[in-house]
């Protein structure tokens, strides 16, 4: 997924992301990222008084108009990391589907409504939306209407686990045997 039209799609829940990651991380990630946006939208500004609504008028103009992939990212990035123990209490359920959680096409909605319903008692639906979300977790739309009372924006969900990167073949391997010379 890409990570603008991710962000794009938020409703209320972008503004719950916002709040979580610290306003420190954010500037500091768009100095990084751009040093141009940094000085355009941060740059003389005591984030004290105006950081939010400046961080909110990055999101606007950047991602939800210009569709910056990166700065998508980067959100979704410092999103996770704020939510570090969110994050990891997903990964091990999903893990304790499949071990190799990148090779998940689906969790059942059994499996998925078991792990959701634990996690519901230590974390709120719209954080759990946006872990599911920003980390493509493969469960139903079902079940996140079901568990969590929320609708999956996109046509395709949950998204294909990507595929394998192909490697190169070996010295000799998939050639053909040299014929006898006479």
């Amino acid at each position: 997924m890409n990570g603008a039209d991710v962000v794009k799609s938020l409703g209320t829940e972008l503004d719950v992301m916002l709040r979580d990651i610290p306003i420190e991380h954010i500037v500091k990630g768009v100095q990084v990222y751009n040093r141009a946006l940094f000085i355009r939208y941060f740059k003389g500004y005591r984030l004290q008084v105006a950081g939010r609504k400046r961080v909110r008028a990055l999101v606007d103009k950047e991602i939800r108009e210009k569709g910056s992939e990166e700065l998508g990212q980067l959100l979704m990035t410092l999103w996770n990391r704020a939510n570090g123990r969110l994050y990891h209490a997903m990964y091990n359920h999903v893990r304790s589907v499949d071990e190799e959680v990148d090779k998940i096409e689906l969790i059942e909605d059994e499996a998925a409504g078991t792990f959701l319903d634990e996690l519901l008692q230590e974390f709120d639906a719209d954080r759990l939306y946006l872990c599911i979300l920003f980390n493509e977790v493969k469960v139903s739309r079902e079940i996140v209407k079901t568990k969590l009372d929320k609708e999956i924006p996109f046509e395709e969900w949950p998204p294909k686990p990507q595929p394998d990167e192909e490697e190169e073949p070996e010295q000799g391997e998939g050639e053909a045997e040299p014929a006898d010379q006479e």
